[in-house]
């Protein structure tokens, strides 16, 4: 295998499934009250603590992803929000796109635990 891809996939793929966590980290904290309703509807409870917990783990773990800081634990909490979201919002969902959906989270879930096992690659903060 080309050494430089082996070096530098890893920078490609911290710094995607970051930004796939901190984007949406920091749009959800536009409106907390959404998620915190939309956990609650799952029925979560606490929903407004598990709103704000998945918020700093999208936007904590998300950003030390990107910059590749302590990559092993921070690939961690974002696994859980994958399976969480598997396992509650769309397996029960009816429709014939949550195979898509579940398909797409376990990429994530997938490329999460090959950094936490490989490491940040190049490039990275907490080498």
């Amino acid at each position: 295998m080309n050494s430089d891809c082996e070096k530098y996939g890893h920078v490609a793929l911290r710094v995607t499934l970051g930004l796939l966590f901190l984007v949406p980290g920091l749009q959800k904290l536009m409106n907390p009250g959404m998620i915190s309703g939309m956990l609650g509807g799952l029925g979560f409870p606490a929903p407004a603590f598990f709103a704000w917990l998945l918020l700093i783990a999208e936007i904590v773990c998300g950003a030390a992803l990107i910059v590749g800081y302590q990559v092993k634990w921070a690939a961690l909490p974002p696994i859980v929000v994958l399976l969480v979201a598997i396992l509650l919002v769309h397996l029960p969902d009816p429709s014939p796109m949550k195979w898509i959906d579940v398909l797409f989270r376990l990429v994530g879930i997938s490329g999460l635990a090959y950094l936490s096992g490989a490491g940040a690659g190049e490039w990275a903060v907490g080498k």
